[in-house]
């Protein structure tokens, strides 16, 4: 299983990643945050996503903001999911 991570929330939603995609959570009252939709490939199509999930639009544009065009290009920015930490200076 990879590790995922929600980066920005605002509401009752939040994009996350794992080393594989976006995921858009949605939040419900009585299951707590779920996964909505998986994106590997663009910004845009993410936001197709978030749209067809019924997320009102200053929402998506809170949750997109400051994201590249691709998945790729954002992950490039990242420091490596698996990346140990350094050990301490002696």
């Amino acid at each position: 299983m990879s590790a995922e991570r929600q980066f920005a929330v605002s509401g009752d939603w939040a994009v996350g990643a794992d080393n594989l995609q976006w995921i858009l959570y949605r939040r419900k009252a009585k299951t707590g945050w779920r996964a909505a939709s998986f994106v590997s490939s663009t910004r845009s199509i993410l936001e197709r996503c978030m749209r067809e999930k019924g997320c009102e639009p200053s929402t998506a544009r809170n949750l997109l903001a400051g994201l590249p065009d691709t998945f790729d290009a954002w992950k490039a920015t990242r420091t490596p999911w698996n990346a140990a930490a350094p050990e301490p200076a002696r």
